[in-house]
């Protein structure tokens, strides 16, 4: 039985936790840009130069970065973050943890239709959630293991049950897991509704065309339910046409001449002169972000000895590639866990000095020389010249790495089949807590693990660190288990954080830069 200290303690965290994330009110819209006071103008087009093809428009499948960019103009969440990072409420007003921490109840908007005309309500979330962590291969079950159901209490409120306390749930709950679709329109689209849809959301805007490679077209959502500060129908802009784009001087060279309006994912030769650029406006701030190399560690595959991750963990120089690929744009990485997120250790430096005689002697205690093929997204000159830059350091240690370049939605396809035979150059677009930088990228057989990698150890650690709300034991479990699968057992090669990015032009208003890298355009508008 747990102690009284224990349940007083207990109940004081989840009223901290209470108070940090549902202490805001209604959600309210912009009506200007951050930088000015001018009065929003309704209308107009826009060119979005975004940085590949978006994959899958169905949060229950959809596991690219990518993609989230369209899903957040298109899906509304259960809650969302403000610009700081903090979460607010959004399709739920509020929300009520019980006492023991096992049950949230949420309190949702009345006002809110799908783009279709359908209702959003409490039968509304019990769908869309027990579709997530129920249907077999949801990209979605891992955030919400700790969902045991979903009750209706009636049309506005809704409970989730909860197996155990589970601290991340309205961090998940702002993104994928907590995004809301008609049920009738995901049931209409069927094997399309992936490319296809339609009016399944009743966020801002409206998909309407995709076409592969060329690009997508999201149209003002009529009916949408958020209004400015003056009480002005949001969105403002009429339509947001968006550009895939992989080179990223290809991309500047669009908002440059006027070809898009905004882009983000800047290369970072650029951002010096940008910061100085009056033409154009450039945001910058900390990001969740990791890079990282991705290694198949399954059965009958070369990294299935751990020895050789940790063998190119030791030899690759870190600063060299922040200086020489990034220009100093983010910083050195050792792990999952951000310089932004609560538990992260500015101490953790495992491989702060590149030591490829160290590496050498351990893959001769091994007997085998270690070569390997690294997979890296075809039409992106940077990532090919920071897999250039790798291959030159891995030979100092006599590693060879052969550079393989194939579409970004290929690799994602073998990282899902686990059949790529050594490593991606593949990192993580970032979560507001550390579990959703974590969990799912080495966890045993959750959908993120490409690598196959598993340690029961860690996964004790982390399973704890979800099922208590003391933000100090969370840090210390999230530190052991990035000690072992970082260092003692590694799982894959973290080498660095990224920023969060946002360019464009001045007559661009509205735009505000968050610390997940994701545009929204709810508010945006363009000054005539």
């Amino acid at each position: 039985m747990r102690s009284a200290r224990y349940l007083v303690a207990f109940l004081a965290s989840f009223a901290i936790l209470l108070a940090a994330c549902s202490g805001a009110q209604q959600p309210s819209g912009g009506g200007a840009s951050p930088s000015t006071s001018v009065k929003a103008t309704p209308g107009g087009t826009m060119t979005f130069a975004l940085e590949d093809q978006p994959i899958n428009m169905d949060p229950l499948l959809s596991n690219a970065f990518i993609d989230r960019n369209i899903h957040y103009q298109i899906y509304d969440s259960l809650v969302r973050i403000d610009s700081s990072g903090k979460i607010i409420p959004w399709l739920a007003t509020s929300w009520d943890f019980s006492s023991d921490g096992k049950a949230v109840t949420f309190h949702l908007r009345t006002d809110v239709k799908y783009a279709d005309g359908e209702t959003f309500d409490a039968a509304s979330v019990k769908w869309n959630i027990d579709r997530y962590r129920t249907t077999t291969g949801s990209q979605r079950s891992g955030e919400l293991a700790s969902v045991d159901s979903v009750d209706v209490v009636d049309a506005s409120t809704v409970r989730f049950n909860l197996k155990s306390v589970f601290a991340p749930l309205l961090a998940n709950l702002v993104d994928r897991s907590g995004m809301m679709l008609s049920r009738k329109s995901v049931e209409a689209g069927g094997t399309d509704f992936t490319r296809k849809p339609s009016k399944a959301g009743s966020g801002p805007f409206v998909l309407t065309e995709f076409v592969q490679n060329d690009h997508m077209t999201l149209e003002k959502n009529p009916s949408y339910w958020l209004k400015d500060k003056d009480g002005s129908q949001l969105p403002y802009l009429d339509k947001v046409t968006v550009k895939p784009i992989t080179d990223g001087t290809v991309r500047l060279t669009n908002v440059r001449t006027g070809d898009a309006q905004i882009m983000n994912n800047i290369p970072g030769k650029d951002v010096a002169s940008l910061k100085t650029d009056s033409t154009l406006v450039y945001q910058q701030k900390e990001a969740y972000q990791f890079n990282s190399m991705i290694p198949n560690e399954a059965a009958g595959y070369v990294f299935a000895d751990h020895r050789y991750v940790k063998a190119v963990s030791m030899t690759i120089d870190r600063q060299q590639i922040l200086d020489t690929i990034a220009f100093g744009v983010g910083a050195v990485g050792y792990g999952t866990i951000a310089p932004s997120h609560f538990a992260f250790d500015p101490t953790f430096k495992p491989y702060a000095k590149a030591d490829p005689d160290g590496a050498k002697a351990l893959i001769a205690q091994i007997g085998a020389p270690l070569q390997f093929e690294l997979l890296i997204v075809s039409g992106d000159p940077v990532q090919l010249q920071e897999a250039q830059l790798i291959k030159a350091q891995l030979e100092k240690a006599g590693i060879t790495m052969d550079i393989t370049q194939l579409q970004f939605a290929q690799i994602l396809d073998l990282q899902n089949k686990h059949t790529f035979k050594g490593m991606t150059l593949i990192g993580w677009s970032g979560r507001i807590d550390p579990d959703g930088n974590t969990y799912d990228w080495v966890y045993t057989g959750r959908p993120n693990n490409a690598e196959s990698y598993s340690n029961k150890q860690v996964d004790q650690l982390l399973d704890h660190s979800r099922a208590t709300t003391d933000q100090e034991q969370r840090k210390s479990d999230f530190q052991k288990a990035q000690q072992i699968f970082v260092v003692d057992d590694p799982a894959a090669v973290w080498f660095g954080f990224g920023v969060s990015q946002l360019l464009y032009t001045p007559k661009l208003k509205g735009m505000d830069i968050y610390p997940d890298r994701l545009v929204r355009f709810a508010t945006a508008w363009l000054q005539k």
